[in-house]
């Protein structure tokens, strides 16, 4: 930090912010925790981008109440990085373990979700929907129950966080009557959306950011993409964070 001193006392109308993406996220939050008091007259904030967990649960939330605390988080829908600590990869642990040990448990799951009679049986209780109402409430207490077992102490993405989500990039798709996101002079419609409604759910190119409690990052989400890095790419963050800084027309 004695550089970072002699810069400012050097510049006396300089503030200080400190910006990351991935790890360099995660680094920018911590050194604002650790500057905040010797830095806290020249306006210390800290902005991360996909940052990873690095905050316990009280820190992240008790940092929105102090004054001296200026860390804002930015996470993109499906990042694999939101919700990945040493507490995240315990608690799947502890409920694989329990999976492994009630044969049971194991056995009715595959019958309520239609996977005991093969691939063929999933399918066809997809396509008629054979799933019943006692099946849903089942499974939704069978998470419960398995998530009593997910008691481990978590770190979480850390201060102030918003979830950003939207396209990758603006393909040309059709929206309309198949799916043309065109108006009629054939001009490619986006719109771009801060906070939590609003705008046009329709179009392909939406770009939204909402804030967001840091609870919503308490469980490691398991998906066919939970793993994908392209998620998590500088590139993504870039395009969609300028397509809200310049919005064009909601149609």
């Amino acid at each position: 930090g004695r550089i970072i001193s002699d810069e400012l006392n050097s510049h006396p109308d300089y503030s200080l912010v400190i910006v990351g993406h991935s790890l360099g996220g995660g680094v920018a939050a911590v050194l604002h925790y650790m500057w905040q008091r010797r830095f806290s007259n020249r306006g210390i904030r800290s902005f991360g981008y996909g940052s990873p967990c690095v905050f316990p649960l009280n820190i992240t939330r008790g940092g929105l109440e102090s004054d001296n605390i200026n860390i804002t988080t930015v996470m993109g829908t499906g990042d694999p990085f939101a919700t990945i600590s040493l507490g995240h990869i315990a608690d799947v642990t502890k409920a694989l373990s329990k999976l492994c040990q009630d044969r049971g448990l194991r056995k009715e799951i595959l019958k309520r979700t239609g996977v005991v009679g093969g691939l063929t049986s999933l399918m066809d209780k997809r396509k008629d929907n054979r799933m019943t109402r006692e099946d849903y409430e089942w499974c939704n207490n069978a998470m419960t129950f398995l998530r009593k077992q997910m008691d481990s102490e978590k770190l979480y993405p850390p201060g102030k966080i918003y979830h950003l989500s939207g396209p990758l990039l603006d393909f040309q798709q059709n929206l309309d009557k198949f799916g043309d996101t065109n108006d009629n002079n054939g001009k490619q419609r986006t719109s771009s959306r801060v906070g939590g409604g609003g705008g046009d759910a329709t179009t392909s190119t939406t770009a939204m950011l909402k804030s967001v409690d840091a609870i919503m990052f308490n469980e490691l989400k398991l998906h066919a993409r939970m793993l994908d890095v392209s998620l998590h790419i500088p590139m993504r963050y870039e395009m969609l964070l300028r397509r809200l800084a310049t919005p064009s027309e909601v149609f």
